[in-house]
């Protein structure tokens, strides 16, 4: 690909990546609803995913909604549908420097291992909704680092230090508003999906495909909109 990836290098990777997954789902860390997009992709010999987001709802303390770390505490996460009652007790606490509740799509970080095959990916991704899709890196032993972005996204300030900015009497309409903007990510990540199943693998990864036989796999086979039907329903 002209960068000379290291590819025993970038195996390793892909395999740790690969074992990581798995060990994030049992303990709750991923997101089930990714789960059909992730093994698909990772069945494609060239490509291995990373750390990555369905979509979620964040209710947070800090200045700015786009604040991290020592800046900012996360009150509160969903990847499903919120409900009153949970937007309600941000009213009930204090603030320490602004309460925002903020919504966004999913995010999908992945390697390619040549620019051909990101490029491929690239291309069915902003045709299926990620038009703030990229490569963020690139490097001999990780490969092509892509970024899959949506731009689905949602922040309003509710409360400051001086009082409520958004009352407490909207609750219904921010429920609806916040709901509604995740379920719109949760479909681009289903557009996303279908789109790719056409076509992945272009080379099958033996490894995963034996991976996925020998433990009755078959979750990669859903739409991720029905995964997400069951985890908003209490069914997982």
């Amino acid at each position: 690909m002209g960068l000379g990836v290291q590819e025993d290098a970038w195996v390793r990777r892909k395999r740790m990546f690969w074992r990581r997954m798995w060990e994030d789902l049992e303990i709750g860390y991923l997101d089930k609803d990714l789960l059909p997009l992730l093994i698909l992709l990772n069945t494609e010999r060239k490509v291995y995913t990373m750390s990555s987001c369905s979509g979620r709802i964040v209710a947070s303390d800090s200045e700015t909604p786009w604040e991290r770390g020592v800046d900012s505490t996360v009150i509160f996460k969903k990847h499903v549908p919120v409900e009153p009652g949970e937007l309600l007790r941000l009213y009930s606490i204090p603030v320490n420097r602004k309460i925002w509740l903020n919504v966004t799509g999913p995010i999908i970080h992945l390697s390619a291992r040549d620019l051909q095959t990101a490029a491929r990916i690239l291309r069915i991704a902003r045709l299926s909704g990620y038009k703030h899709s990229g490569i963020i890196s690139l490097s001999r032993s990780k490969g092509v680092i892509l970024e899959l972005t949506t731009g689905v996204y949602l922040s309003i300030p509710l409360r400051t230090r001086g009082g409520d900015v958004v009352g407490s009497e909207s609750i219904d309409g921010l429920v609806e508003l916040a709901n509604a903007t995740l379920y719109e990510g949760k479909k681009r990540l289903s557009r996303l999906y279908m789109e790719l199943k056409r076509s992945i693998p272009w080379s099958p990864d033996d490894e995963v495909m034996e991976y996925i036989v020998k433990h009755g796999i078959r979750i990669h086979e859903r739409d991720p909109l029905e995964v997400f039907g069951e985890l908003s329903r209490g069914m997982w």
